[in-house]
């Protein structure tokens, strides 16, 4: 088993707006059923994805109707983030974690968030 964190990216949103955070593997899975994702922010569960299923039982309530993935991307290897309606909070680091069978990625996008 192999870890590897990507390069850190930046994603700037404005309040009240939408950003998506990036979040893919280097190569299209053969299967995406044996892939979990999981997004985090502070240690906190912003969206799960397991076994090609987003899954919000552990998110943090003030993610409920805000976060939203592309499973139609799921098959590519893209698994980033869709973050609506933009608050102050939600500006900080965002962790990615994509665990296949031999490889475990680590994306890092940090999220700066403008006023209006």
């Amino acid at each position: 088993m192999a870890d590897e964190v990507s390069l850190q990216e930046t994603v700037v949103g404005f309040i009240g707006g939408s950003a998506v955070l990036p979040c893919s593997s280097k190569e299209p899975p053969l299967t995406i059923q044996g892939i979990d994702v999981r997004w985090r922010h502070s240690g906190q569960s912003v969206y799960d994805i397991i076994n090609v299923n987003g899954s919000v039982e552990e998110q943090k309530h003030e993610y409920n109707n805000r976060a939203e993935t592309f499973p139609e991307e799921y098959k590519t290897g893209n698994f980033s983030l869709k973050l609506n309606n933009l608050q102050h909070t939600d500006a900080g680091e965002y962790k990615c974690y994509i665990m296949e069978s031999e490889v475990h990625l680590l994306w890092i996008v940090e999220l700066l968030i403008k006023g209006v």
